[in-house]
This record gives C-alpha cells, sequence and structure tokens, in this order.
C-alpha cells in the first residue's frame, strides 16, 4: 500500500518563501517612485484649481478695485510638513490672507514634501509665494512653477494661465 502525501515540501516553501521575497524587494522602490510621483500630481492639480478660483475671483472682482490694484491674491506657505494654497480677495499681501483670515475665499493643501517654486523662487517655511491677479483675471508677474519631490523624474512643470 502506498502512502499518500498532502501539501508541500519544506523545500518547496522555502523556494516559493525566497520568490516572494525577491519580488518584495524589486518592487519597493517602484512603489515609492510612484508615490512620489502621485504626491507631485495631486499637488499640480490643486495649484491650477487655486490659481483657476483665483483667477474667478478676481473677474468676480467683489471689492470693486479697479486697475492696477489686485482683485485676488493667491498665496502659497508651507510650514514644512504641510503645503497651503489659499485664495483671498484683493492682494495676496495684505493682513487678512493668512489661514483662516478674512479675506481667504478658498484654500487647499498638499503635502509639505513636495517644493512649490513659481518664477525661481521656492516656498520655504516664513516665506510664502504671493501671487496677485488683477480684474481682467491678469497675474502681476510670470507664472511658470515646478514642483518637485524625489528624483527629478517626478517634478510637474508647467504655467499658471
Amino acid at each position: 500500500m502506498s502512502k499518500v502525501t498532502r501539501g508541500f515540501t519544506l523545500v518547496e516553501l522555502m523556494i516559493t518563501i525566497a520568490i516572494v521575497g525577491i519580488l518584495l524587494v524589486m518592487a519597493g522602490p517602484l512603489a515609492t517612485n510612484w508615490i512620489i510621483s502621485a504626491q507631485t500630481h495631486a499637488a499640480r492639480t490643486q495649484l491650477i484649481e487655486g490659481f483657476d478660483v483665483a483667477k474667478a475671483l478676481a473677474l468676480r472682482n467683489p471689492n470693486g478695485v479697479a486697475l492696477p490694484s489686485a482683485a485676488a491674491g493667491m498665496k502659497v506657505m508651507t510650514d514644512g510638513t504641510t503645503t497651503t494654497v489659499l485664495v483671498c480677495t484683493g492682494s495676496s499681501t495684505a493682513a487678512g490672507c493668512v489661514s483662516n483670515g478674512s479675506s481667504v475665499q478658498w484654500s487647499t493643501t498638499y503635502s509639505g514634501l513636495v517644493s512649490t517654486t513659481i518664477n525661481g523662487v521656492t516656498a520655504a517655511v516664513g516665506s510664502p509665494l504671493t501671487l496677485d491677479i488683477d480684474n481682467r483675471a491678469e497675474p502681476s508677474i510670470g507664472t511658470a512653477f515646478t514642483l518637485a519631490r524625489g528624483a527629478s523624474s517626478n517634478n510637474e512643470t508647467g504655467s499658471l494661465y
């Protein structure tokens, strides 16, 4: 009579575990790169959305300002862990254009690990980026931007228009 065995031998189990371990080691850097790329893309989307909201607010011109004064402003500030984008009525440098300020009409946040650069100036702790928009929805300065995190292959660049 022959003995019927079921299951895996110890050798088969060890080979399977080794193969799974090798695949996990190879997938780690790919997953990290994908997460970094997703974070920079999400930041790009939020930055562009903020600029679009600021342009719409400037066209509505709720304060009735005349040219060349700012009808709306966008401020990008970071605390090192979180980056906040604020859209305010009036100038982005006004006293009310701060988190929970009286002139804030819209805000969003994204990972502070993604560095934000507009016109060659990078947002830093205590040094926000500001962009004022007149009542024709034209920004006061150029709007080229770069969002960076990790390798340069993950950078997001463009212009706010």
